[in-house]
């Protein structure tokens, strides 16, 4: 905890997408350690240098601080700490809109060497460009603008110090504060990329906007010798024999990567440049314009040096629109940021499978920051669903538990004034999906089976508690528990998976019954009981046993159809559909207990199937966990040839696509309006399966 230090602010504006520099002069001995916080986000510089970047998104009421031994960035005279601070200021999926703030103290060899207070000086930066409010998609956030004019030597110890002045107290900002639950990330060095593609190009006559500038930009391919060069790696020089050309061109990655942008460009003259990035060149160019996966920047005559180490892109290409005929090319791409894990090597039965099993480490790697992220390219958002999945695979590919530990306990802060669990978290922008918030209870079942720790489900058990007492207190005199409806709280998502009739009912609908809905209650039931166990809290534990079989009871005498032999999804509409997730995890409760389930594995086996008087759709990679896992109770030794198989076939199918990580869908890019991601971390299940049927 901190023991001198105040929150601190500057003088000026405090709007939202503010960028703020702090410097502070200081003493000290051998060993010196910073402990640092900020809202919304931070880079230090200790004497010039790169020191720490990153902060720990969380609630406001529950901030985190970093503790980093910046001992040899220090020298025994004078040092200078310099900060600047990225303040959101508005609601994503991965923020929840506090105040602005800064909060840091230095302390050496014992004692306090300097601390933020009124004496700290700051000012709005002057090279990011403040205010710009460029959403890269309501999920993920701002993105950001910078002015190479306005760069200087600020951070250095004896750079300008033109326009600052002493910072501001602010008691906007809690004093309670934690520390950091998991490491920091890891800066790796700059990847090696190659030029996949090079020319000029011409914008649109009618300009827009930069995300769909660049998507319909006309582009003129040229070989790197009719620039005046040759080859594809950096250092890289391009000259137009035509002084009103602009030059583009695009680096590939080599896989998918989650990092920094880094890049070291010379231009003859001021000019305009944007950066795009994207997962695949389908269009021959990134797909900018289906979110705003840009960034752009006004260069100046003469060496533009930058590495951003505030917003992390998900890429594996980079294009580069310098509007300027010639450009000299030091270094153009990404350094890779990731936690800290030790990838098993797996030892698998076949290539085919070690293959697949390394990409999806790579695909769980892309996707763990600050927290588990759906996906690293457009939202980088904490979900309960996707992070299950995360959680279980890398108990086996990473053997850790402090991670997952730390998610859990994140969101067990993310409970709403309706007693369901938030969408994402931090989420500052929210729109709930009911049957994730069951599957909390999966999640710390199964952490406590794999870790053997029991003081977090011990510590939040009245989160627990309480967010099963929303679902229960909603059963019906029917057995079973009525579906959500919106309410003063917001909007709400009765979502299951990404297919037909599947992807969200009506949260103004008349009270209505889904049985994916209770299935997915009646496995929290479960899990909660065997929590309960492990805790000692047996009369809780009985009581909600004895809840699950109650309504695994009501499951199938409302939507067990006789006639079909499968379990409808809906008690009033889509009669003609059925939907192997449904039926997936009807049978995995224990729903089709003493009934024909002959045709539920049918469907189940063959992940759907056509028939005359009625569909079934099939299972999307994400739900697969919930209809392998029905098959394995049934009957694990006949169905484990048949689960191992399909993973081999689907996995190679993106293999053999050029994955370097695995798709949120088999679709792939296609899918949501050509904005499907290409990495996915609910889509890693593979590791899980061949670890369990020793694949």
């Amino acid at each position: 905890m901190f023991k001198s230090a105040k929150w601190i602010k500057h003088t000026g504006e405090q709007s939202p997408d503010l960028y703020v520099n702090f410097i502070k002069e200081f003493e000290c001995g051998q060993k010196t350690t910073l402990k640092i916080a900020a809202d919304s986000d931070y880079t230090v510089y200790v004497n010039g240098v790169l020191a720490a970047f990153g902060q720990y998104q969380s609630y406001p009421a529950h901030r985190v601080y970093d503790e980093v031994d910046i001992s040899e960035f220090t020298k025994p005279d004078k040092n200078l700490l310099a900060v600047t601070v990225w303040f959101y200021g508005a609601p994503f999926f991965t923020y929840v809109p506090g105040n602005i703030g800064l909060i840091y103290e230095i302390e050496s060899d014992g004692r306090i060497a300097a601390c933020s207070d009124g004496s700290t000086l700051s000012r709005k930066a002057r090279d990011y460009i403040s205010g710009m409010r460029h959403a890269i998609s309501g999920q993920l956030g701002f993105s950001y603008h910078y002015d190479f004019n306005g760069q200087s030597d600020w951070y250095m110890p004896d750079g300008e110090r033109d326009g600052f002045e002493k910072s501001v107290i602010t008691d906007d900002l809690t004093y309670d504060l934690s520390p950091r639950p998991i490491k920091k990330l890891i800066l790796k060095d700059r990847l090696q990329p190659k030029i996949a593609m090079q020319g000029t190009f011409t914008y649109p006559e009618i300009r827009m906007n930069t995300q769909t500038d660049m998507q319909n930009a006309a582009l003129s391919f040229l070989f790197p010798s009719e620039l005046g060069c040759d080859g594809q790696t950096f250092p890289h020089s391009f000259k137009s024999v035509r002084r009103k050309d602009q030059i583009f061109f695009i680096v590939d990655l080599g896989e998918e990567t989650s990092g920094f942008l880094d890049f070291d460009i010379t231009v003859p003259e001021d000019a305009d440049m944007e950066v795009g990035y994207g997962e695949h060149l389908k269009d021959g160019r990134c797909r900018t314009s289906i979110r705003d996966f840009t960034a752009d920047f006004k260069l100046k005559a003469g060496r533009n040096r930058f590495l951003n180490t505030f917003r992390r892109f998900g890429c594996r290409y980079l294009q580069f629109f310098i509007h300027s005929n010639s450009a000299e090319v030091e270094y153009a791409g990404l350094r890779p940021t990731v936690y800290p894990v030790t990838p098993k090597k797996p030892e698998l039965s076949n290539l085919l499978r070690n293959t697949i099993y390394e990409v999806c480490e790579n695909t769980l790697i892309q996707c763990m920051h600050e927290h588990y992220e759906d996906c690293p390219w457009r939202e980088q958002s904490l979900y309960t669903m996707d992070s299950r999945n995360q959680m279980l695979c890398g108990y086996y590919a990473f053997k850790e538990y402090e991670f997952p530990r730390a998610c859990l306990k994140l969101i067990s802060q993310g409970m709403r004034a309706d007693g369901i669990l938030s969408l994402c978290y931090p989420a500052g922008a929210d729109f709930p999906i009911p049957s994730f918030s069951l599957m909390y209870f999966v999640q710390m079942r199964e952490y406590i089976d794999y870790s053997k720790d029991r003081s977090l489900a011990k510590e939040v058990y009245p989160v627990l508690q309480k967010l099963m007492k929303t679902f229960t207190d909603k059963i019906g005199d029917n057995g079973l528990c009525d579906n959500f409806k919106n309410s003063d709280a917001g909007a709400i998502w009765n979502f299951y998976e990404w297919s037909y009739s599947m992807s969200g009912g009506d949260g103004n609908a008349k009270t209505s019954y889904e049985a994916p809905l209770n299935a997915d209650l009646s496995l929290a039931l479960q899990n909660m009981a065997a929590i309960c166990a492990y805790l000692g809290y047996d009369k809780d534990g009985t009581e909600y046993a004895k809840t699950a079989m109650k309504l695994n009871k009501a499951i199938a005498k409302q939507f067990y159809n006789k006639k079909t032999k499968l379990f409808n999804t809906f008690d009033d509409k889509h009669f003609d559909v059925y939907t192997v997730l449904t039926n997936a995890l009807c049978l995995l409760c224990g729903a089709s207990e003493g009934l024909d389930t002959s045709m539920i594995l049918e469907i189940l086996e063959h992940n759907g199937g056509q028939y005359e008087n009625f569909k079934v759709i099939p299972n999307t990679l994400s739900m697969n966990s919930f209809r392998f896992d029905a098959l394995l109770k049934v009957d694990a030794k006949k169905y484990r040839s048949v689960i191992l198989d399909e993973i081999d076939r689907d996995y190679l199918y993106m293999l053999r696509e050029g994955a370097t990580s695995f798709w949120e869908t088999i679709n792939g890019d296609f899918d949501f309006g050509y904005a499907g991601s290409l990495c996915h971390g609910w889509s890693a299940l593979p590791i899980y399966y061949y670890e369990i049927l020793n694949g």
